[in-house]
This record gives C-alpha cells, sequence and structure tokens, in this order.
C-alpha cells in the first residue's frame, strides 16, 4: 500500500539505535514465565476445564499455536519499524483505520493486564512472602507493596530504557535458574513417565481443553516490538525475539509441567492438587527442602518485576507514538531528559491505580467467594489477555494479506492459518464449558474486554471526527524516519554475532 504523505510530529525524541536481539528478547519475556508458571499453568491442569495429567501435552500444542502467531507478527516486524509496533504495522500493512482501532484495543487492554492488574499481584505476593517467610506481624498491606512496586517500574522506566531492560534481564536470570533446578529435582527422583505425553491417558477433548487455555500463558511475548525505533537492526532482532522467546517459553513451560505432574503425580493432579496456590511450594519441599520454597516465591515476585517492567515499556511508547502523531493529545510525545516517554509511562501510574482502588472498594467483585483484591487481579488479567488475544487474531488475518502481496509459499499460508485459529481456540478455552455464569471470573473479564472495544470504537469515531487529516496521516513519523523493507525480502534467522551489551 502507498505510505501517506507524513505530517510533521510533534513532542520528544527516543533513544538512539543501540537496542540488538538481546533487549528484544527481555522485552518479549513480558510473557513472565516463572511467574506464569506458578500463577497460570495450574489452570490449564484443572481436571474438569483443562488436560489434567496432559497438561504438558496440552501446553507444548498451545505453545506451537502462538509460534504460529509469533511468525504471522514477524512479517510485519520485518516491514515496519515503531514505537507503537501493532499501531504501525496495522496502519501501513493493513488499513489506517484498522491500525488506530486496534491500537486502541491493544493499548487499553495491555494496561489491564501487565499495567494495573500486575500490580495487585505484586502487591498480594510480596504480602503473602511476607507474612510466610519474614514475620505475621507488622506486614505492610498488600495495596501499599502494589504501590511500592509500581512507583520502582515507572522510575526505572523514566531513568532509561536500558536500565529497564538491564533490570529485566537480571530478574528473568535469576528467576530461571531455582526454577530449572526445582524441575531437575523432581525429574530426578519422581516416578517418570510419558504418559503424561499420551492423549489417551484422558482423552483427546481434554487434552483440546488444555491447549486452549494454555494459550494464555504465552500472552505478552508482542511486547519485544515496541523496541524497533530504538534498534540498530529491528528487521533482524525483532523477528528472532518475538519467534525464539516463544519457542524457548514453550519447551520451558513443558518441562515444568511435566515435572510438576509427576512430581504430583497423576492421582493428585486428577483431584486438583495443581489449582492449590501452594502447589509449587509443597513441591519445593518435598523435593528440596523448605528453605527452597523460600527461593521459589522470592523469584517469581522477581519475574513479575521483569514483566512489569517490559509492559510499562510497551505501555510508554505506544501512548508516545499515538500522541507524536496527534491522535491522543500532543502532551503524550513529551520525553525526559533520558528520551523516555515519560507522560506515556504515567498511564501505568493510572491503570494501577485505578485498579488498586477497585481491588479495595469493589463490592461487585465479592460475589466470587475470593478476597476482592485476588478477584479485581483475575479479572484484570484475564480482560487484558482476552484484548491482546483479538488483537493476535487481526494481526494474523492482516499478515494473509502480507502473504498475498509477496510471492509467498503455501506453508507460510499454512502456518498463518494456524496463528487465525489459536486466539480463537483460546476465547472458546476461556469461556466454555460454563456460559454466562454470574460466577464465571472470565464471563466478567469479557464484559471488561468488549467495554475496551467500546472504548476504543467511540474514540476512533471522535478523532475520526475532529482529526481527520492525523488520521490520514497515521504512523506518518515511523514511514517517514523508519522506512520500509523490500516486501519479498525472506526473514533471515543465520546467526549474529553476539550482543550482550547491556
Amino acid at each position: 500500500m502507498s505510505e501517506p504523505a507524513p505530517a510533521p510530529a510533534t513532542g520528544g525524541e527516543l533513544g538512539e539505535r543501540r537496542l540488538g536481539t538481546i533487549h528484544a528478547v527481555a522485552q518479549a519475556l513480558a510473557i513472565g514465565p516463572m511467574f506464569s508458571t506458578a500463577v497460570v499453568l495450574g489452570f490449564v491442569s484443572a481436571p474438569v476445564t483443562g488436560a489434567g495429567f496432559n497438561t504438558a501435552l496440552a501446553v507444548l500444542v498451545a505453545g506451537l499455536g502462538v509460534v504460529a502467531i509469533a511468525y504471522a507478527i514477524s512479517l510485519f516486524a520485518r516491514q515496519y519499524q515503531g514505537a507503537g509496533a501493532v499501531y504501525e504495522y496495522l496502519v501501513r500493512g493493513a488499513h489506517p483505520a484498522i491500525g488506530i482501532l486496534t491500537a486502541g484495543v491493544f493499548f487499553m487492554g495491555t494496561l489491564f493486564l501487565g499495567g494495573g492488574g500486575i500490580y495487585l499481584g505484586l502487591g498480594i505476593l510480596t504480602n503473602q512472602f511476607w507474612t510466610e517467610h519474614i514475620t505475621k506481624s507488622n506486614v505492610p498491606a498488600w495495596w501499599l507493596l502494589s504501590l511500592l512496586f509500581l512507583a520502582l517500574v515507572v522510575a526505572l522506566n523514566y531513568i532509561g530504557v536500558r536500565i529497564a531492560i538491564g533490570a529485566m534481564l537480571t530478574f528473568a536470570a535469576l528467576s530461571f535458574t531455582p526454577m530449572l533446578i526445582l524441575a531437575i529435582a523432581i525429574i530426578a527422583q519422581a516416578n517418570n513417565s510419558l504418559d503424561v505425553f499420551n492423549p489417551s491417558t484422558t482423552s483427546v477433548h481434554t487434552v483440546f481443553n488444555g491447549v486452549m487455555l494454555g494459550i494464555l500463558l504465552f500472552v505478552g511475548f508482542e511486547a519485544a516490538a515496541s523496541l524497533g525505533e530504538e534498534s540498530h537492526d529491528p528487521a533482524r532482532s525483532i523477528p528472532r525475539a518475538l519467534i525464539g522467546t516463544v519457542a524457548a517459553s514453550a519447551a520451558f513451560y513443558v518441562v515444568m509441567a511435566y515435572a510438576i505432574s509427576i512430581g504430583l503425580g497423576k492421582a493428585a493432579v486428577d483431584k486438583g492438587a495443581w489449582l492449590d496456590p501452594t502447589a509449587l511450594d509443597n513441591l519445593a519441599t518435598q523435593y528440596i527442602g523448605s528453605w527452597f520454597a523460600t527461593i521459589i516465591d522470592l523469584v517469581v515476585i522477581l519475574d513479575a518485576t521483569g514483566l512489569a517492567l517490559a509492559i510499562c515499556v510497551t505501555i510508554g511508547r505506544g501512548y508516545f507514538a499515538l500522541g507524536r502523531d496527534g491522535l491522543l493529545p500532543s502532551f503524550f510525545a513529551k520525553t525526559s531528559r533520558h528520551n523516555t516517554p515519560w507522560v506515556g509511562n504515567l498511564v501505568v501510574v493510572f491503570g494501577g491505580g485505578v485498579l488498586i482502588l477497585v481491588g479495595l472498594y469493589s463490592h461487585t467483585l465479592d460475589r466470587f467467594g475470593l478476597p476482592r483484591n485476588f478477584a479485581a487481579f483475575f479479572v484484570a488479567a484475564t480482560a487484558g489477555s482476552f484484548a491482546v488475544e483479538l488483537v493476535y487474531l487481526i494481526l494474523a488475518v492482516a499478515a494473509i494479506g502480507l502473504l498475498v502481496r509477496t510471492k509467498a509459499l503455501w506453508w507460510q499460508y499454512l502456518i498463518v492459518l494456524v496463528a487465525v485459529a489459536t486466539p480463537v481456540l483460546g476465547f472458546y478455552g476461556a469461556l466454555n464449558p460454563d456460559p454466562h455464569s454470574t460466577l464465571n471470573l472470565n464471563w466478567l473479564a469479557l464484559y471488561w474486554a468488549l467495554g475496551v472495544v467500546v472504548v476504543a470504537v467511540v474514540w476512533f469515531g471522535a478523532v475520526r471526527i475532529m482529526r481527520p487529516k492525523q488520521v490520514a496521516n497515521a504512523a506518518s513519523y515511523a514511514a517517514q524516519h523508519h522506512g520500509v523493507a523490500p516486501l519479498d525480502e525472506n526473514l533471515d534467522f543465520t546467526p549474529a554475532p553476539p550482543d550482550t551489551t547491556i
């Protein structure tokens, strides 16, 4: 498609193009592998709605589906670069209206997922850690701990993206090692069995249920794309980070799912033992020692902090890009003396603050029989996941158009069709078989996500009427300054020299 005439950009500038593949990988770790292993993976094993003892197989298949989504997004990433990522991809690779509307859904949905909900999770986890491993008296309130994490994340992102990414990599490295040690310890001592990979152990239908839920484990990997404007070779580094991180995370989840399954045993998994929030602690105590359970709880908090850092980078740059192109007030495009989008980052403060208030005072969440802050966290995180999965679907469908305009091979179409099907299955798995139950957190989360879509439509309608020139010239800054790679260029995954600069 032809590029619109660029309109003058407003606001500041982001940092120089000094980021490489390792920085993009750190951003893609917004998946939060250790956090998801501790908090989300158990739901994939649910005896009635999940995969039971075949959780490892379900996660393996789900991972292959999300690799297909990562490939579809990489088709855009090797052509287009910009701080708004999804926004620029769809404006320039599909249609301005699609790109702007999807940007509204994505950046508001991400605010629920990692710009607000994660701080509830961090406050709850840290409060529990303090009670269980430090002292049961004078424990700081969960909401105060949430605010402290929020301040830390915004401060690190204000100082500079390289500082924030360095912290992400440090937290990821510190948290990955104990988790892997736990898996090895379980596998070395437990009764190993390949039945976890045999669908006849449960049923194909049961495995399929787990696959549909397992997709939620990977939401967040697309955060790597937000660094395209600050990467020295984004056409290589972003696709590598997207596909490589999803593949590596899938392998990690499979190993952990296998270890936890055999560690608990089939009978216990079938009875729902994995759904116990203390399941991972119990395994650490049983196979290594109670002191190791303390370490596991700590690394989950570290990994969640890294997740929060990565999502803040994404959100800040997304609102910055929209402000720079005149689709939001120009003050969103302001940058600090460190070349960071500080106004965009403050959106995270707003999202986190609002959800903390919901976790404190929303009586509508009391009906779920959970502590109010737990219910707020689960609903917000799930609503954000629904919004992001909708964006995955739009990107995958739009990727077909990219393939049509190239000399695409048949297998590329096959991968992208898998990418289209994967988020659809994710929705089905999360919402079936309990339709519209007032006690189903997922359905309330869906209504929140639909609210995000409605707000995005209203915003798009307003800018279409009030700022038609800006709509016509959407993503103009990225088009003017970052160009377009040749559309028929093959994606090159050949090894590059090590890039370890932080």
